[in-house]
């Protein structure tokens, strides 16, 4: 079992913003990578007339694919 975070190892941080025009559960805001839960996304004001939403996350690997449980009608950012 190879240990994560070695010096071999390349990791990154990631910003996920979820706008919705709608208040959304927790439960809609999770965010994952490789089929784990890494964060929930806490509110984080408004933009526009949308609710945004917002969690930086460390990824083991820049090209990991980030995933969210949001509704399909949000829109979802990762920078």
């Amino acid at each position: 079992m190879k240990q994560m975070f070695t010096t071999d190892n390349t990791t990154t941080s990631k910003t996920v913003k979820i706008y919705a025009p709608f208040p959304l559960k927790a439960s809609q805001r999770k965010v994952l990578v490789a089929g784990r839960v890494l964060d929930t996304a806490s509110p984080a004001g408004r933009h526009q007339r949308d609710y945004l939403y917002s969690v930086t996350v460390t990824l083991l690997g820049e090209n990991a694919a980030v995933y969210t449980t949001a509704p399909r009608w949000a829109s979802v950012e990762v920078e």
